[in-house]
């Protein structure tokens, strides 16, 4: 799951008017103790919580500073009362594309697989026939891993772009048919009924899940098992996460707390069967622990580097200063807005239910979290803009950590 492109995320500015002459006042403030930046982080996340949200959950994983902190604020079951916490799990969106792409990269380093590699080499040409693209089903033998990766193979996304017939978007359909069970074949189905190719293979960006949808059957064909499969014996085991699995595919673990609530359109869809949109695109339930040590396994090289995911970059791609790479999202936070010059950039991706996973090289810093509600599907990057990174701007880094 994932912003609608035709949203602030891709036209608007990411602040709004006012905002600005804010944050220089904060950068340009005095310097915070350890204790004071906790403060305001904690206060901050609290502002939203149960205010605009229901409820909110971040990590601030930042050594440098000094700083590694969980908040929570809010409920994570509405229906209940019972209270979020840092460690309770949330529905993942577009975050999962991480871990897709994370697998298949593993597979071309271990040499089992190509970017240049054409998706008709791993994926049987009876499964694409159809799918919207330019030139025909002949274009599949143009359409390469790499673009699917970086979103440049010109399909369109059934789940949030416009039919060419007035087709409603699956986004839409969720919400009045949660009890519907949306397999892989019946959404590219509908990609195939309702859409119109949106580019020819490699000449342009379009993010769209449609790609996913085919590196998740790239997946299958060279590992020779279901995608959600590959994905654990390639990223989730191998990095150790405990706590983190594909809610249609895979049962939670027994130790695992309950879910929390996933709202769409004011809609309560946690545990819906209509959630089962979100596969390869998507799909995951993690917690910020998991998710936080993900982002460090990268950072460290496991199973591949952060840098595989962090290039070959379509600029201002979502949005004036936030680009996107081999899946990767590169915040710019001076593209976004000028006031943010000197404020590091952030890797990593963002889900439409307002769920982040982000790394600044240059503060060595992970920042993840959630709010589990798509009126944060871009609200949440204007937060870590405006609120999370001008604390740490004035917060003392140590050169050494010990």
């Amino acid at each position: 799951m994932r912003s609608d492109r035709g949203t602030l995320m891709h036209r608007s500015p990411c602040i709004p008017r006012g905002v600005g002459f804010a944050i220089v006042l904060l950068v340009a403030g005095c310097g915070l103790t350890k204790r004071e930046a906790v403060t305001k982080l904690d206060a901050a996340l609290g502002a939203i919580a149960p205010g605009e949200v229901h409820g909110a959950a971040m990590w601030v994983d930042a050594p440098r500073h000094g700083i590694r902190q969980g908040f929570a604020h809010g409920v994570a079951d509405a229906a209940r009362g019972t209270a979020m916490t840092v460690d309770t799990p949330f529905l993942s969106a577009s975050v999962g594309k991480l871990f897709v792409a994370t697998a298949v990269l593993k597979l071309v380093a271990d040499g089992r697989l190509s970017l240049t590699d054409p998706v008709t080499r791993h994926v049987p040409r009876s499964e694409l026939a159809g799918i919207p693209i330019a030139g025909g089903d002949a274009a599949f033998d143009r359409l390469t891993v790499g673009m699917l990766l970086a979103h440049r193979s010109g399909l369109p996304d059934y789940f949030s772009d416009p039919s060419r017939d007035g087709a409603p978007r699956l986004f839409d359909r969720i919400v009045r048919e949660r009890d519907r069970v949306w397999t892989r074949r019946a959404m590219l189905d509908y990609a195939r009924a309702h859409y119109a190719p949106v580019g020819a293979p490699g000449a342009t960006f379009h993010y769209s899940d449609t790609n996913y949808d085919l590196l998740g059957m790239v997946l299958e064909g060279v590992a020779q098992k279901p995608f959600h499969a590959a994905v654990r014996e390639l990223v989730i085991a191998p990095v150790g996460l405990r706590a983190t699995w594909y809610h249609a595919f895979e049962q939670a673990p027994a130790e695992a707390a309950p879910v929390a609530d996933v709202w769409v359109k004011n809609a309560n869809l946690r545990g819906a069967p209509a959630l089962s949109v979100d596969q390869a695109g998507g799909g995951l339930v993690t917690t910020l622990a998991d998710l936080r040590t993900f982002m460090r396994s990268l950072v460290a090289g496991r199973p591949i580097p952060l840098s595989s995911l962090d290039t070959d970059y379509t600029l201002d791609a979502m949005h004036d200063g936030i680009d996107v790479g081999r899946c990767a999202w590169r915040i710019r936070p001076s593209g976004v807005f000028f006031a943010l010059a000197g404020m590091p950039d952030l890797v990593g991706h963002s889900g439409a239910t307002g769920v982040w996973a982000y790394y600044a090289k240059d503060w060595d810093a992970v920042f993840v979290g959630a709010v589990s509600d798509s009126r944060w599907q871009e609200k949440h990057i204007e937060f870590l803009l405006r609120e999370v990174l001008p604390v740490l701007a004035r917060t003392p880094m140590q050169d050494t950590v010990r």
